[in-house]
């Protein structure tokens, strides 16, 4: 045949391959990658009829193409499955196996490993490196040993500052029926004091000390006029006064004939005159 070329003839040289080696490579089962590698160690060693030869890294990217880092991957991967050996240390020579050692199928192990193509330099890994955590950086922990119990210093946390007290601003709210029956000077009972208090309630009037007081004055003031203070309270409990003065009781009395009427300077409630309905507010 015109296509074929007879090796003794050519002056370029060629490589004898042992028939056995031809068929495992033919038979075994490998990434590309690595079966370039494997196809240039061989080209190196028993292309120049030597069992092994010292080829880097970098020797076997050029003759292949590839990166270093692939190149390097390819070699482990080939060691491994014994197809390769390497005489010495991580730099020392390679050479091909003898074909009975070789495993022609990669054996699947129980945990996770490195794929075949995982050797292709375009292949990158989805799982993130694992890196340190936050508390890993802690100085209660370290990444390679914890502190003894005695060094663990608790972290220092900053007391918020205690809530300062609100000050209570005197108000007219802490006066009320129990001190009036405490400083009851006219002997008012209780059931009409109650009913005041429920008024002024009523009419959002304020009670203090300070109206308390000014109450008590106008009492006095109706005891000298001869009505007790009992009368007084409840004819302005009836009228629907929150406060009052002596004249509006004594008005209020002479005019539906319950008191005899005198000359005092009672306001006149039916003669039109209301300015007396202004003091109402003060009370």
């Amino acid at each position: 045949m015109d296509n074929v070329i007879h090796i003794s003839n050519t002056k370029r040289g060629f490589t004898r391959m042992d028939n056995s080696i031809m068929d495992a490579m033919a038979a075994v089962d490998l990434p590309a990658r690595e079966f370039r590698v494997l196809m240039a160690v061989a080209r190196q060693t028993i292309g120049y009829q030597t069992e092994t030869k010292r080829l880097s890294a970098d020797e076997l990217g050029r003759l292949t193409n590839m990166r270093r880092d692939v190149v390097s991957k390819a070699i482990s991967h080939l060691l491994e499955r014994r197809i390769m050996f390497r005489v010495g240390g991580s730099r020392g020579e390679l050479g091909i196996s003898p074909v009975s050692e070789w495993s022609f199928y990669e054996e699947k192990q129980d945990r996770l490993t490195e794929t075949k193509t995982s050797h292709s330099a375009q292949i990158v890994s989805l799982r993130n490196d694992a890196s340190e955590t936050k508390t890993a950086t802690c100085f209660l922990y370290t990444k390679k040993t914890t502190l003894p119990s005695e060094e663990i210093v608790t972290p220092h946390v900053k007391s918020k500052p205690a809530a300062k007290a609100k000050s209570r601003k005197p108000s007219s709210a802490g006066f009320g029926l129990t001190h009036m029956l405490a400083d009851n000077p006219h002997a008012i009972p209780d059931q009409l004091l109650q009913d005041w208090v429920a008024l002024r309630k009523q009419k959002r009037a304020a009670l203090s000390a300070t109206v308390w007081t000014a109450l008590n004055a106008e009492l006095d003031k109706c005891v000298a006029a001869g009505i007790s203070a009992e009368t007084a309270m409840t004819e302005a409990l009836v009228a629907g006064w929150q406060g009052f003065k002596v004249d509006w009781i004594v008005n209020r009395l002479t005019t539906e004939g319950r008191l005899q009427a005198r000359n005092t300077s009672a306001p006149d409630f039916h003669s039109g005159d209301t300015s007396w309905a202004n003091d109402l507010g003060d009370l």
